[in-house]
């Protein structure tokens, strides 16, 4: 007997280890595990929480900043609730989309649990949402403007891939974040498999205006421009003799079409584009104080938004080679690349004094009894560089505007700058870029366009648009 009483001691021990064993595992998940899982989208499509919180709660209604509704939601007949999205593509960069099946994404993912009134993300309030009655979630109240939107929306479906983000240089308001291509987030679900099966269509789950990775070309330049006039103690020589072409460590670069600029100050070398000129100056302040100026910039640093972002890059190192230095200072560095999201930031700084705002979407939550629960007040981010230094920056890019023309608008000072960024190993596409900020003497708007794989140059595709984001948005005195 007492050797039967020890077998059923051991199994019984076993047993207990086992159940130890099992409640420790699922105590680990549903605590420390719970959250990243609950938002990878591998997984969601499995978690039967996320669709009982859909029909159990109301999801709260998404506005814009004047009150129109973005997205809300809606009863079918058998019981179910469903997201209706009143833009569809217009703003899916902003919202997402929501699917029982394959989870949701913007900031239809970022609020997930304001909108489902969650109080707190953990397995307790899950339970107590099973057991609780319908309720109704919380309302985001955006920054946008949706005759913005849905211009820039227009604007960049005639030109294939893109990106332009348009913002208050004073606040870090967005007034309009658009990309293409772009899903549909009402027939998300139906064309989720086409989506992902053809690599071009796969690409409209992308937010190029946060996730997109591009070489800025020369609109890196007003980063440069910063660091020149911050640095003039360094430089020998504040005006050069540009000859179109030179050669730093062993590498010959030069103008567009190798054209010769002459005497060339900081406002030509603007005005001109001058790679000869930024290229020259950018080795004499040096990687350190290139670098420097940079990550004031935030360039190559992390920062929190309302949509998920990748961190732009820099690439500046005290040990580069004087030849990538050159290249990086004229915006073509082996390791530069920035979002639309920055370079509208970095725009924004010299706007507004030298002053980097913190960018927001999301202005005010709102109780489902329509109380204020929490509201966005400005935060400057950076303070990038001095009042002067940006307000020199700024008049050099208007007069870059007025020389150009395709940025111009009549009786407004428009400061802007453009880029033309090549791609590829062999260099034989370009991205075009644009940036603008306005009316100069009292920035209300900055504005970043980015078209992909254009093959022409920013100044004759992608100033025409800033220049219509930029003239509606002050004929809607957005900023005022």
């Amino acid at each position: 007997m007492e050797k039967y009483n020890k077998k059923i001691l051991i199994v019984f021990t076993a047993f207990v280890f086992l159940f130890v064993g099992l409640i420790l595992y699922m105590t680990y998940f549903q605590i420390v595990k719970s959250k990243e899982l609950k938002n990878n989208k591998q997984y969601s499509q499995y978690d039967s929480r996320n669709t009982v919180d859909e029909n159990k709660v109301k999801r709260g209604t998404i506005y814009d900043r004047d009150g129109n509704i973005l997205v809300s939601t809606k009863r079918q007949s058998d019981g179910n609730n469903y997201r209706e999205f009143v833009y569809g593509k217009t703003y899916a960069p902003v919202t997402g989309y929501n699917s029982k099946s394959y989870g949701t994404s913007g900031l239809e993912s970022t609020y997930r649990d304001e909108l489902l009134a969650i109080k707190k993300d953990t397995p307790l309030s899950d339970l107590k949402k099973l057991i609780k009655d319908d309720k109704e979630g919380n309302d985001l109240i955006l920054t946008t403007n949706t005759e913005l939107q849905e211009l820039a929306t227009d604007l960049l479906s005639d030109e294939g891939k893109g990106s332009i983000v348009a913002m208050n240089p004073k606040t870090g308001e967005i007034y309009a974040m658009a990309s293409n291509p772009i899903f549909d987030p009402t027939t998300i679900t139906a064309d989720w498999n086409e989506i992902i099966a053809d690599k071009d269509n796969e690409s409209k789950l992308l937010n190029r205006a946060t996730q997109g990775k591009y070489t800025p070309g020369s609109v890196f330049k007003i980063i440069t421009a910063t660091g020149i006039l911050e640095n003039q103690d360094k430089i020998e020589n504040m005006t050069i003799q540009d000859e179109g072409e030179t050669t730093i460590g062993g590498y010959t670069f030069g103008n567009v079409n190798r054209k010769a600029n002459g005497r060339t100050d900081l406002e030509k070398a603007i005005i001109k584009s001058s790679n000869v000129y930024f290229g020259t100056l950018g080795v004499e302040i040096g990687a350190n104080s290139l670098k420097e100026v940079a990550e004031k910039f935030y360039i190559g640093k992390d920062f929190t938004f309302d949509l998920g972002t990748v961190k732009s890059t820099n690439g500046i190192d005290k040990g580069m080679e004087e030849s990538n230095l050159a290249r990086t200072s004229f915006g073509q560095g082996d390791d530069l690349v920035v979002t639309p999201l920055h370079m509208a930031m970095a725009t924004s700084a010299i706007a507004n004094n030298g002053v980097m705002m913190k960018p927001y979407l999301v202005k005010e939550i709102r109780t489902p009894e329509k109380e204020v629960k929490s509201k966005t007040e400005a935060k400057v981010l950076s303070n990038v560089t001095t009042p002067e230094i940006a307000q020199e920056i700024l008049g050099d890019m208007v007069s870059m505007v007025n020389s150009s023309g395709n940025a111009y608008i009549r009786g407004v000072d428009v400061a802007g700058k453009s880029g033309t960024a090549e791609i590829g190993k062999d260099k034989d596409s370009t991205n075009a870029w644009f940036i603008a900020t306005a009316p100069a003497e009292n920035p209300t708007i900055a504005v970043a366009v980015v078209l992909e794989d254009s093959g022409d140059s920013g100044g004759e595709v992608a100033a025409p648009i800033a220049r219509k984001i930029i003239k509606r948005s002050l004929e809607l005195g957005l900023g005022k």
